[in-house]
């Protein structure tokens, strides 16, 4: 039986406290059966469970659990979730939980996912953002970047965003009082590109007013077809907007692509 069942039913009792941190296994569930007979309880995927202090962040749980529970038994287990409300603080240890409902479908969707499949704990916790706080897919990485290219496809596709071509790595801070910042470090991902004659080139980064922001390289570029160059681009105070990234020669421009922080 699913939770939201029993507890439709008045079949169990729950109190939900926070183990303290945003992420993992950060919350611990009492469950009681009421009831006269023996349960078997399945907590759901998608659960989206509301901090009774408005400071602190909801959490998503993300791994189904089952529970046993004899007649009149109570039992208590850690279950697996992810803040979905980067704007909102870390919660403390023992801080008090509402057991709610299901979240919204995109989110609900993207738990099942996760429920099944296993990624870095750090990219899990940026799909989950890049759903509930509408952050950008690119923002999901991890140093296995060929497996977590499998959630941004997957959290691009939810959201009705088109797949970025690159991808932000950045860093989190949480500060004492719980409160987080995020700060943009680098910008990865493919430039494809032709030459038709050998010609001097500068890769570029302008704005969205067309104005230079960087010279990232300039060399002489050799006749090709189709060859990648692996951007990596230090980010870190860029401001906010929309960015192209240009590779140019004097006769013409061999590679244009846009970029959002």
């Amino acid at each position: 039986m699913s939770l939201q069942k029993a507890l439709d039913k008045k079949l169990v009792s729950t109190k939900v406290f926070s183990r303290g941190g945003y992420q993992g296994f950060c919350v611990n569930l009492a469950i009681k059966n009421l009831t006269k007979d023996s349960l078997v309880i399945m907590v759901e995927p998608g659960r989206r469970l509301n901090s009774l202090d408005d400071q602190n962040q909801d959490i998503l749980i993300v791994k189904e659990e089952i529970i046993a529970l004899k007649t009149g038994e109570e039992k208590r287990i850690d279950v697996k979730g992810y803040c979905c409300q980067a704007s909102h603080h870390s919660p403390p240890s023992g801080a008090k939980y509402d057991i709610n409902k299901l979240a919204d479908s995109n989110l609900v969707k993207l738990a099942r996912l996760l429920n099944f499949k296993e990624f870095d704990r750090g990219a899990e916790q940026d799909a989950v953002w890049a759903i509930s706080d509408k952050r950008s897919s690119a923002h999901i990485s991890s140093e296995n970047d060929s497996l977590t290219q499998t959630l941004r496809e997957m959290v691009a596709m939810l959201k009705g965003e088109e797949l970025p071509w690159y991808r932000i790595i950045s860093k989190k801070y949480v500060y004492k009082s719980g409160a987080f910042s995020f700060v943009n470090l680098r910008l990865q991902g493919p430039i494809s590109y032709s030459n038709e004659k050998e010609a001097y080139g500068t890769l570029w980064v302008r704005d969205e007013k067309g104005l230079p922001v960087c010279q990232i390289r300039s060399e002489w570029i050799k006749v090709c077809a189709n060859e990648i160059y692996k951007l990596d681009l230090p980010i870190k105070g860029l401001p906010k907007g929309r960015y192209f990234v240009e590779l140019t020669t004097a006769e013409k421009i061999l590679a244009k692509r846009e970029f959002e922080i």
